[in-house]
């Protein structure tokens, strides 16, 4: 056990401040850039779904103009928009609950 710790203690070699160290600033510059281009990443990918997913809603309007009978039309798509409306109420209070 005494071993380990003075293992710990050599390799840190003694200095208690590390923002001294050049090579962190450059460490830390460098998790920004990466942290950078993955919310960029994230950002393109969130326009991707918003797009995707406005192409499907109406697609599934679509589908139901086609498959469904005229008298029974306005059913179907307050049902759909019900499922997406509730969705979209449970996501939020997903994200609302994470940021909490």
């Amino acid at each position: 056990m005494n071993t380990d710790t003075s293992a710990t203690a050599r390799t840190d070699g003694g200095t208690a401040n590390s923002k001294t160290n050049p090579s962190d600033d450059r460490d830390r510059s460098g998790r920004d850039v990466r942290t950078l281009i993955n919310y960029a990443a994230l950002a393109v990918l969130v326009l991707f779904a918003l797009v995707t997913a406005v192409q499907l809603y109406t697609a599934v309007g679509g589908v139901i103009d086609r498959w469904v009978a005229p008298d029974y039309r306005i059913f179907f798509r307050a049902a759909f928009n019900l499922v997406v409306l509730l969705l979209c109420v449970g996501g939020i209070s997903l994200q609302l609950r994470r940021l909490d």
